[in-house]
């Protein structure tokens, strides 16, 4: 057997136990949980786009690495997508949070 099919058997074998693992973590941190304000909301946003970009980047940087080979470049492109994405949404929250938790002085005129 090559290292390459034990490392599959394993990673087949462990996936369900990991998984179980994160679903019990998400759940004792409450985020299965439903928000209790707005703040809480973006604030899992955030978190998830930051986890989404410790999964995606990785990937994009072993990519260039390794000169996208062909049968990488679709997925190149779906992943960098998505970091795109998730990114965005990060960011988009992260500005939502400052503005709940900074609001603008009562005698300041209205942002439009």
């Amino acid at each position: 057997m090559s290292p390459a099919s034990i490392v599959l058997a394993a990673t087949v074998v462990a996936a369900p136990a990991i998984a179980f693992v994160v679903y019990r973590l998400a759940r004792g941190l409450g985020f299965l949980d439903p928000a209790m304000d707005k703040q809480h909301e973006h604030r899992r946003t955030i978190v998830v786009a930051l986890y989404a970009m410790l999964l995606f980047l990785p990937v994009l940087f072993y990519g260039f690495e390794k000169q996208w080979p062909r049968a990488w470049v679709l997925f190149g492109i779906a992943t960098g997508l998505a970091l795109a994405v998730t990114s965005a949404i990060g960011i988009r929250s992260a500005i939502a949070l400052w503005r709940l938790r900074h609001p603008p002085p009562p005698d300041s005129p209205p942002a439009s």
